[in-house]
């Protein structure tokens, strides 16, 4: 026993050694360091692990999200990778597909951290029994509610989506530029858009793929179509504004309920800390009785200069401590489960419905072709502003939706 300790020590000091063994500046550049749920927990990671690691220095360089997908695959792709790359559900599976991510195996069994202890969307980071990218956080959706405004209109929080639907309207105030609820509605966006919207296509059972095949012109999704167009037709949300806005609308009162990660949870905090007070969380109130979920990887892209520096700094953030300093910090379930004691949930009461929902949770990444997640969700943004913004019935676009990524799935075959 004392001999297999012995070199589980050796083995750990051996990945970790060269990590510190000469200065490394790990080149990180990402749009999360102004993300406003993430942001501040990535800050205390880079000050923690310069600290623990004086001779390293992670260079922490903000990258638009407008410009940040396509410049990092460029970067990996011609062979000038940064040292840490950020992911979303669906572009992960791009990158493993292509083989551009590095292993991380040996440095998480060097680090003692079992892959079994991810989220359950962690799976989408591995292939063939190997791990190339690591959950931060994974931002299941839930219904965010201002209970204040429902206990000034005399209303409950809604328990289907009819009585979502008729608290929409009365918590619609025109003359407070006060809405009922919030989602994407204004074009440009594809990808940011396609998540808002993801909480009603899965909420009521719907969904663009299922299991690799085209399901857009199914009754759950056309019936969700339908209903996110009737909530912009009715102007039960606020129309034509950027997602920061509305968003900034929910922190400050003037929106009722928002389908949304838990992570809007510190953006309201540092907002109004009187709508913080009056902040609540259900399960989507939807048929389909299904959520969705974001998690945001991380991971050593192929030919990183500082490779094992930089796995180190992800196993840093994987260690229990931090997890909960990601919760903490940023309001948002980390990557790995059973990191949070129930103090945390006392203190935040509202969290429990994302804790539920982040272990149950679909990703919004198109199931079956996940790799194939940017060009899909492009067709289907693009099928979505023809729906609000010319006209285009919920029927009509589902069966365009359909048959175009029919034909866009049979050029990949």
């Amino acid at each position: 026993m004392k001999a297999a300790l012995q070199r589980g020590a050796l083995t750990l000091a051996l990945v970790l050694a060269s990590s510190v063994s000469h200065a490394a500046s790990i080149q990180w550049p990402s749009f999360l360091w102004n993300d406003p749920g993430l942001a501040p927990a990535l800050k205390e990671l880079k000050s923690t692990f310069e600290q623990e690691n004086p001779e390293d220095h992670i260079n922490s360089v903000l990258i638009p999200v407008s410009t940040f997908w396509d410049k990092q695959f460029a970067d990996v792709s011609n062979g000038n990778p940064p040292d840490i790359g950020t992911f979303y559900d669906s572009d992960v599976r791009n990158y493993i597909e292509q083989g551009l991510l590095e292993p991380l195996d040996n440095y998480l069994s060097a680090a003692s951290i079992d892959r079994s202890s991810f989220v359950p969307t962690a799976s989408l980071g591995q292939k063939d029994g190997h791990v190339y990218a690591v959950p931060v956080v994974v931002n299941a959706r839930a219904l965010f509610y201002n209970d204040k405004l429902f206990r000034d209109a005399g209303i409950e929080p809604p328990k289907d989506a009819r009585t979502f639907l008729d608290a929409a309207k009365t918590l619609r105030k025109p003359e407070a530029q006060q809405f009922g609820f919030a989602t994407a509605s204004k074009p440009g966006n594809a990808s940011l858009n396609f998540i808002e919207t993801s909480p009603l296509i899965v909420g009521f059972g719907g969904g663009y793929f299922k299991d690799g095949k085209p399901s857009a012109n199914s009754p759950e999704t056309i019936a969700a179509l339908r209903f996110y167009k009737q909530l912009f037709d009715e102007n039960l949300i606020p129309r034509g504004v950027e997602t920061g806005v509305y968003r900034d609308m929910f922190a400050h009162g003037k929106v009722g309920m928002y389908a949304t990660g838990s992570f809007i949870a510190s953006v309201v905090e540092g907002a109004d800390k009187d709508v913080y007070k009056d902040l609540r969380a259900t399960p989507l109130p939807f048929p389909g009785g299904q959520t969705v979920s974001v998690t945001v990887f991380l991971g050593v892209p192929k030919g990183a200069k500082n490779k094992d520096a930089a796995a180190a700094v992800l196993m840093r953030m994987l260690k229990s401590d931090f997890q909960l300093r990601i919760a903490q910090i940023g309001k948002a379930y980390p990557g790995r489960v059973n990191m949070l004691p129930r103090t945390f949930f006392d203190q935040n009461p509202w969290f429990k419905a994302f804790e539920n929902a982040s272990l149950t949770a679909h990703s919004y990444a198109p199931d079956g072709v996940e790799q194939y997640g940017p060009e899909i969700i492009k067709i289907v943004s693009e099928g979505l502003e023809n729906m609000l913004f010319q006209g285009v019935s919920p029927e009509e676009t589902a069966n365009n939706l359909q048959q175009k990524l029919t034909d866009f799935i049979a050029t990949k075959k």
